[in-house]
């Protein structure tokens, strides 16, 4: 097998400075906005910083100023030596044909060139002590404080306020923030202002079942079983739901299976919130269990921070499926589990600067998202692509799901309804974004179809003849749509079609999501009897976000060298015809897209039920996606053929 080479290409020197023009080219080139500095007016003076879009919701009402009691923990991120310069780099060495391309620095070399200096975080610190605020904490990437409002006020220039949103109080500042001129060209932004933390969840939209569905009520393969016991739906006898791709029925599906790739070498990072105690035997018993290949000794490895909490059960499900999806795409590549110590955002910038800091691993894979990128708080943003930027330009590739929501993705503050939009992070330029299919694999692992992912569920009648409601309600379906927080990057210029107007849209890529043609999963859940191991189909973007990591981990093998940031490469290869093409009608299929699915749920006690649904395939109820030939906003480019691994070389 290939191994990896050359993994820290060195660059020519590069300019330190670089003129007003070329940093304004780089910003916009990626569909990032320049920061909104304002000149001083006069030698000691303060300026503002970026504008802190996001800190109070739309429709919250200002009660004013109020006592608070205790203090308040901020953040103030550093922005480094050079920005535009590292943005200017980081275009360079994703770019094909670029004399950078795929030149990328190690970490020592970012820290020399662009990593923050010891005198700004001094610097940071003095202004932050001097205004009675304790510093508690510093590193490469940020300081943090802690200090009364009225410290944080002096800080930042803006008092702090109590606004109402949906009956609940919240503080947040009144009035643009502001820093003082001696430490303006040091700070990038400032979290923790509003007590609206965003939090971090799974990108699945809802609980996967828990319990696997029998071998009478699935197919082993798409079509194998047809639901003979329950009614017709669009005239004809439709199959039970898929048990679960097995690892081997997706690589042979996806065509992976023939080029004897699988991954060796490489290593993938794989970031969740907290840590499953069983997630090395379960990934073991999975792979032993299903005919998959065994992880060798320390092929798996956890940087878990210590004293975390006890993990729920959502995140255990998402970490577990993470873990063998991308096992299963690249069962020869390293895999570190990162664990993020919480779910703030601060948490997942944490886990992220940790990973481009050590350099962990050259492809990240993200199954979460923090909400509608328009209501992200500017500074979480910028924190997440301070990091974004350096891991580009030392060859890490960083790969999220698009969301489970379709075009709608959830408020930032988690009461209000879902809003017309992208999610975060999957909505940044500077990440690849996958969205999600339903697939047909056949009875010898052949691709069969796919379309764009949205599942619509019709219930069972009361007696049993008929469904309801066809085709049913939304159930879930891959996030898309255009950015209204992102210009277009350069790398989607002449492919995404101009009636998305000027704006990066997502996503790029697409894989398996559809729980109901999803892949088996096995991992132990901990009832009153003990701990009990149990195999079921999931699925999600949260699924398709590691398929596509074990995809890049394939490329990056192919190449021999790391891939960095894929997304140019990616729209190239796609140009090419590297890509699948996904429409709303497969080839060669007439009628409905349907499948019978159980629903099967664990109770706290140990209870088994199960209900039926009919499962409709396809773009019926989210009239806001459409999957069409070409680009489309639910699959982007289409699902990747073998040919797109030759495409680093």
């Amino acid at each position: 097998m290939a191994r990896i080479r050359n993994l820290s290409r060195r660059i020519r020197p590069i300019r330190r400075i670089l003129p007003a023009a070329a940093a304004t080219a780089a910003l916009a080139a990626f569909g990032l906005a320049p920061p909104a500095l304002a000149a001083p007016a006069a030698s000691g003076s303060r300026v503002p910083i970026t504008s802190e879009s996001g800190l109070v919701p739309a429709g919250a009402v200002d009660e004013g100023t109020a006592a608070f009691t205790g203090n308040l923990a901020i953040r103030v991120y550093l922005s480094g030596r050079d920005p535009a310069g590292l943005q200017v780099l980081a275009q360079q060495v994703s770019t094909p044909g670029d004399p950078q391309y795929q030149h990328f620095l190690t970490p020592a070399q970012y820290a020399a060139t662009f990593g923050p200096t010891p005198q700004q975080s001094t610097a940071v610190g003095s202004w932050l002590k001097a205004c009675g605020l304790t510093v508690t904490s510093a590193d490469a990437h940020y300081v943090g404080a802690s200090g009364s409002p009225a410290a944080v006020q002096c800080a930042v220039g803006a008092p702090m306020h109590l606004f109402s949103l949906h009956g609940v109080s919240l503080r947040a500042p009144a009035g643009p923030l502001t820093v003082p001129q001696d430490v303006s060209g040091d700070v990038l932004s400032i979290s923790g202002l509003s007590s609206l933390t965003p939090t971090v969840h799974p990108a699945s939209a809802q609980p996967v079942p828990v319990a696997a569905a029998s071998s009478a009520t699935c197919s082993a393969y798409f079509g194998a079983n047809p639901a003979t016991t329950l009614p017709l739906a669009y005239g004809a006898t439709q199959p039970w739901q898929a048990c679960g791709y097995l690892p081997s029925q997706l690589r042979s599906a996806y065509g992976v299976t023939s080029t004897g790739l699988t991954g060796e070498g490489v290593k993938i990072a794989v970031v969740d919130a907290y840590a499953s105690a069983t997630l090395a035997s379960d990934t073991q018993q999975y792979a032993t269990q299903n005919g998959g290949t065994s992880w060798a000794p320390g092929q798996l490895t956890q940087q878990v921070p210590a004293g975390l909490a006890a993990q729920p059960l959502a995140w255990t499900e998402e970490e577990t499926m993470d873990v063998e999806a991308a096992h299963a795409m690249a069962p020869g590549a390293d895999v570190v589990y990162v664990a993020a110590a919480g779910t703030q955002d601060s948490n997942f910038v944490d886990a992220i600067s940790q990973i481009v800091d050590e350099h962990l691993a050259n492809i990240v894979s993200g199954s979460w998202v923090i909400g509608a990128d328009t209501g992200v708080p500017t500074a979480t943003v910028l924190a997440f692509e301070h990091d974004f930027l350096q891991g580009t330009v030392e060859g890490i590739g960083f790969v999220f799901a698009s969301g489970d929501t379709g075009s709608q993705a959830a408020s930032q503050d988690g009461n209000g309804p879902y809003e017309t939009a992208t999610a975060y992070p999957a909505s940044d330029p500077l990440v690849t974004a996958v969205g999600g299919t339903s697939l047909a694999v056949g009875s010898s692992g052949q691709y069969e179809w796919e379309t764009g992912w949205e599942t619509d569920y019709a219930s069972l009648s009361a007696d049993g003849s008929s469904w309801v409601g066809l085709p049913g309600s939304f159930a879930g379906g891959a996030g898309g749509g255009p950015s209204a927080r992102f210009g277009r990057p350069w790398y989607q210029l002449g492919t995404v079609p101009s009636g998305f107007g000027n704006h990066r849209v997502v996503p790029d890529v697409a894989m398996d999501a559809d729980p109901v043609t999803g892949m088996l999963v096995g991992q132990s859940f901990a009832l009153p009897s003990g701990n009990v191991y149990v195999q079921y189909a999931s699925g999600g973007t949260s699924l398709a976000a590691p398929l596509f990591t074990g995809i890049e981990a394939l490329a990056e093998q192919h190449a021999g060298h790391p891939l960095g940031f894929a997304n140019p490469a990616i729209y190239r290869a796609a140009a090419a015809g590297a890509f699948r093409a996904v429409t709303d009608t497969p080839p060669g299929v007439t009628t409905p897209l349907a499948a019978a699915h159980t629903v099967t749920s664990v109770s706290s006690t140990g209870t088994i039920s199960t209900s039926f649904v009919l499962a409709t395939f396809g773009r019926a109820q989210d009239a806001g996606l459409s999957v069409t030939a070409g680009y489309d906003d639910v699959t982007g480019v289409g699902t990747p053929t073998s040919r797109y691994l030759d495409y680093f070389r």
